[in-house]
């Protein structure tokens, strides 16, 4: 999910989203930042709601007002700003994805 955060539009993202091309991957431009506050509610996160990166199984629904618990998680600022999550690493998180979609 991708939020007007610094100033970024829409159109800032187009580059980045095209990384990712595999047809099961989801990603969506949140431009009012609605999804922003149960995210930041269910990951006790302290800081901005950025650089959290996470992984749903193909079982993952969401229901009512609390997003359902990612499978998996990393998130670029857990040092930064003392959080209980592991901090992302590129290749790990890359190894996390294959191996949700090897299931």
């Amino acid at each position: 999910m991708w939020v007007p955060r610094n100033r970024a539009r829409a159109r800032h993202v187009e580059r980045v989203t095209s990384i990712v091309t595999d047809e099961r991957a989801t990603q969506y431009w949140d431009e009012y930042g609605a999804v922003i506050d149960p995210f930041t509610d269910m990951l006790t996160l302290t800081g901005p709601c950025a650089g959290v990166f996470l992984i749903y199984g193909p079982d993952a629904v969401w229901e009512g007002d609390t997003p359902p618990m990612p499978d998996y998680l990393e998130d670029a600022h857990a040092r930064e700003y003392d959080r209980p999550h592991p901090q992302f690493n590129g290749r790990r998180f890359a190894d996390s994805v294959r191996a949700v979609l090897s299931q």
